[in-house]
């Protein structure tokens, strides 16, 4: 006797099923691959930007400042933004979403610069740690950085590799991870 219609149905239904899944977990090896190179490389754009993100957290505490005492300027872009021609906002409206605005820009540039903090204090017990420091802080070519500690070019390449890949764990958690 054949198999009913329903029966017939159910097995395909299992078949796609386990053509979905098998399709899933192959997408996810592949993202998994990606992820770890991602967030490497999101390290490095972050190590190399750590120095201007301080310099900009700087300069933005001390445009608060100046904003604090002094208001804001009457026609910056920083003012700009918030005056719409449809809308009419008062002074003290316009200064307080100035002033919002940059505090917001203020608390999320700190918090990328302690992140980031946080991540080179944890290599830093490391003897290598200078090919980290050396390449995306002081701009020196990987020759540089050997002969300043006295190593070849290939060790501070793979030592500056495994640090940031370190790093990367503590900025991104898992998906760092290969």
């Amino acid at each position: 006797m054949g198999k009913s219609a329903i029966e017939k149905f159910m097995e395909w239904l299992q078949g796609s099923y386990k053509a979905i899944i098998r399709e899933a977990v192959a997408s996810a090896v592949v993202a998994s691959g990606r992820s770890a190179k991602d967030a490497y490389k999101a390290t490095e754009r972050r190590l190399y930007a750590h120095p201007y993100m301080k310099q900009k957290l700087a300069d933005d505490k001390e445009m608060l400042a100046e904003l604090e005492q002094y208001g804001p300027r009457g026609k910056s872009k920083s003012v700009g933004r918030f005056v719409k021609s449809s809308i009419r906002l008062t002074p003290e409206e316009i200064y307080e979403a100035v002033h919002l605005d940059l505090e917001a820009t203020i608390d999320s540039d700190t918090m990328e610069v302690e992140a980031v903090q946080r991540a080179l204090s944890s290599i830093m017990d490391d003897k290598h740690a200078y090919c980290v420091i050396g390449r995306y802080f002081e701009d020196k070519e990987d020759e540089a950085i050997a002969e300043k500690i006295g190593c070849d070019v290939s060790t501070v390449w793979r030592n500056r590799k495994r640090l940031v890949q370190r790093m990367a764990v503590l900025l991104y958690g898992a998906d760092a991870l290969k």
